[in-house]
């Protein structure tokens, strides 16, 4: 999986959590993710439960702030 290039796209939000922890059941996945989001102040604002999709600009934030998903463990 570590030779798969990230693609910047639009993502559900359950999918782009899935690609950062592929092991948990997505429920747990979500929590995590969103934790993420709440401590980062430049992210904060992507936690909402308006939002379904993030853009790819807001992938893009997400990426710069804490990697792409394949460089975490």
């Amino acid at each position: 999986m570590k030779d798969e290039k990230f693609v910047i796209k639009a993502y559900g939000k359950t999918e782009l959590a899935m690609k950062y922890f592929p092991n948990l059941t997505p429920e747990s996945a979500m929590k995590r993710f969103r934790n993420w989001l709440i401590i980062n102040k430049r992210l904060k604002k992507l936690v909402s439960k308006k939002i379904r999709y993030y853009t790819p600009k807001q992938v893009r934030s997400i990426i710069e702030e804490v990697g792409e998903p394949f460089d975490i463990e």
